[in-house]
């Protein structure tokens, strides 16, 4: 006994052209109203006192490849002194240096990867705990 509304192999056609149907129906209604939606933004936008965002270039933004690097190597020759230092403690000291937030990611990844290869930035002393190479540096 079939169930009602069930298909055979014979249907699998005719289902599958009323399922495209289905989803150019759908996404086209989707897109217009994300269309009215973008509309009635723009509208609003042009409504209001808000000045546009000034986009400037990437080239004419402060930060150069290699922020991180600078930031991490002033932090430990400031704390030289004070020994071997955790990726969380170069991490706070950093955007206590920058003033901003910085990733733990972007720090610990300089930590690790300029502390291997024939002339290394930094010294992994014990795991986790990392110091100068060159401490005149």
């Amino acid at each position: 006994m079939q169930a009602k509304g069930s298909y055979s192999n014979q249907d699998a056609g005719s289902v599958g052209a009323a399922v495209a149907e289905a989803l150019a129906a759908l996404s086209s209604h989707e897109v217009r109203w994300r269309l009215v939606r973008l509309a009635k933004k723009l509208a609003a936008l042009r409504a209001s006192d808000t000045r546009p965002r000034v986009v400037t270039s990437r080239r004419r933004r402060e930060r150069r490849p290699g922020w991180v690097l600078d930031a991490v190597c002033r932090v430990l020759a400031d704390q030289r002194a004070s020994g071997p230092m955790r990726p969380v403690s170069v991490h706070a000291a950093v955007e206590a240096l920058i003033g901003e937030g910085v990733s733990k990611d972007s720090v610990s990844w300089v930590l690790s990867s300029h502390s291997a290869g024939p002339s290394p930035l930094f010294v992994r002393v014990a795991r986790g705990r990392y110091v100068l190479a060159n401490p005149d540096s």
